[in-house]
């Protein structure tokens, strides 16, 4: 029953969930029934990458980057969350990371 304005400087990521995406800060977690698409689209793409296809994550948010599998990483968040970092997100990540 209440709308919530977000700051896109406080979204640490973006995280699909079923039929809708949740926005994830530091305060707390919000649902909008919108598509990660959408949310490409609307980020600031300097600012946010889609590293999988369930995540898009503000590049100010990640510490590091760690290699998990073969061939796979994960991106460790200042609130110490990992998250998964897809074939074809890491070339993305690569690229606003700058290296």
């Amino acid at each position: 029953n209440n709308i919530r304005i977000i700051n896109v400087s406080d979204i640490c990521y973006v995280e699909a969930a079923d039929d809708y995406t949740r926005i994830v800060t530091a305060s707390g977690s919000y649902l909008k029934n919108r598509t990660m698409a959408s949310f490409e689209q609307q980020l600031p793409p300097g600012s946010f990458v889609r590293i999988h296809r369930s995540f898009m994550v503000n590049i100010r948010e990640i510490t590091s980057l760690h290699p998990h599998e073969k061939d796979s990483y994960m991106v460790m968040l200042r609130n110490g969350k990992q998250l998964p970092v897809s074939k074809s997100g890491y070339p993305k990540l690569k690229e606003q990371l700058g290296f």
